[in-house]
């Protein structure tokens, strides 16, 4: 009667019978033509599938649907993710024995919430899928993703090494948790996990401790202020890129949609004049550093007197897989109009500073970009390409962008200023330049104090 039945303890068998839905818990039997591991060619809002204006900004689909494991049901029963179905249920089973808990208990506690838990998925959730298939499907995915995050952090022995995955497999898995259209609602994990019953760290910091590692920060970041429930570990992300969670009162939601409205006519856009990008900023004296943190937010402005000025951003590490993930935070934040956009406004902001594959170049030797996609020009035309797409939010950086307008201006209105700049940039812009022109002074005043005493010394003998 069942399919895989060794898997299922004997004491399980008859509630597997009278609630478990088989497919989903063990995966459909699929044609042996498919090739294993081929990918294919608490106001919480609402876990939405990519729109198609994000859609067509890109011809390839490999950023938003899941290469080895899906979650939740917007890609459920794809064929060539079946292997991955099967593997799920093997690490659910791990979680349900290793936390000490019951599984019928777990799947009659999610049972309870099903209809709030799957209307924070879109609409036809509901009807093409039954409550007991539904909730099978977030019993299953619930139990591997927190299985999956225990492994990773508990660093028992066994786990994920004795399946005997290849990095790019994990690496693969990884990713796929974090994809807009494969994320489950915060609210199961936390029904599963709040009564587990595991040694060592909860599973609240496992968890985050998980998203963290999921950051490309050179040196990390030390932490999420946690000041509200997450929607899912997609939003869990956004946290710690901005360092905090975002989420929005009604008074801030009205106050957004009013500054979005002027920002679409155009009263409130910050003006960047005719020097935006890296190599116009640096011909204004303008020089760029890694700022102290790696928080998106933590991006300042200083200027010195109108004479040079200093933009510190946060360093960020340029992958595959950051793109990726970039792109699912800008759908997941352009599916709501409350969302604040913190990730989108920082894009933007780059964006606004890469017209070239030379901007990017300056970036990297200011170590603010860690290139690891290999050519500058696939990073500019990324930001270029899509990132010139996006609407900002804007109020975010205003300050900063006010700021670096104000010195540019005064910079090009005093010709002293700018000769200043240049004489500094031209003799003090690398240690080697200092070393030159340290030796020509020395060199004029050794020049002059011997043409000092051989004229002294000619006097003295007459």
């Amino acid at each position: 009667m069942f399919r895989d039945e060794d898997f299922v303890p004997v004491e399980y068998k008859i509630f597997f019978e009278e609630n478990i839905d088989n497919e989903v818990w063990f995966g459909r039997e699929v044609s042996t033509d498919i090739e294993e591991g081929n990918p294919n060619p608490n106001g919480c809002q609402k876990i939405s599938k990519v729109s198609t204006t994000l859609r067509n900004i890109l011809d390839s689909i490999e950023w938003i649907e899941p290469s080895v494991i899906s979650i939740g049901p917007y890609h459920y029963g794809r064929d060539y993710l079946q292997e991955g179905q099967k593997l799920k249920s093997l690490c659910a089973q791990m979680f349900i024995d290793e936390s000490n808990q019951q599984m019928e208990l777990l799947y009659h506690t999610v049972e309870k919430e099903i209809e709030e838990l799957t209307n924070r998925y879109e609409h036809w959730v509901r009807s093409q899928y039954s409550t007991k298939k539904l909730t099978t499907m977030l019993l299953l995915d619930g139990c591997f993703l927190l299985y999956v995050i225990y492994c990773f952090c508990d660093s028992k022995e066994g786990g994920f090494n004795s399946w005997k995955f290849t990095n790019h497999q994990m690496a693969c898995i990884k990713q796929d948790l974090f994809l807009l259209e494969n994320q489950l609602p915060f609210r199961v994990l936390y029904l599963l996990y709040r009564n587990a019953q595991f040694s060592g760290m909860s599973m609240e910091d496992m968890i985050e401790e998980f998203v963290i590692t999921n950051i490309p920060m050179p040196r990390g970041i030390s932490g999420i202020l946690r000041t509200d429930t997450p929607c899912h570990l997609l939003h869990f992300l956004q946290g710690a890129f901005l360092g905090r969670l975002e989420t929005t009162t009604s008074q801030q939601q009205t106050q957004l949609r009013r500054e979005r409205k002027s920002f679409r006519k155009g009263q409130e856009r910050p003006n960047w004049g005719t020097y935006k990008n890296v190599q116009q900023l640096m011909a204004a004296g303008i020089r760029f550093k890694p700022s102290k943190s790696n928080y998106l937010t933590d991006i300042s402005f200083t200027s010195y007197f109108g004479i040079t000025g200093c933009l510190r951003l946060p360093p960020i590490t340029i992958n595959t897989s950051t793109l990726i993930t970039f792109l699912n935070l800008i759908a997941f934040e352009s599916s709501d109009t409350t969302n604040h956009l913190g990730v989108i406004s920082y894009l933007c902001f780059l964006d606004s500073l890469i017209d070239h594959w030379d901007d990017v170049k300056e970036l990297q030797s200011a170590r603010v970009l860690h290139n690891f996609v290999g050519d500058q020009r696939e990073v500019a035309q990324f930001f270029n390409h899509v990132c010139g797409k996006l609407v900002p939010n804007p109020v975010t950086y205003r300050d900063v962008q006010q700021q670096i307008e104000a010195h540019v201006e005064r910079y090009y209105r005093s010709k002293t200023r700018i000769w200043l700049s240049q004489c500094r940039y031209t003799y003090f812009g690398s240690p080697w330049s200092i070393i030159a022109l340290i030796g020509a002074v020395l060199g004029l005043f050794l020049t002059a104090v011997q043409a000092y005493t051989s004229v002294f010394s000619d006097s003295t003998k007459r």
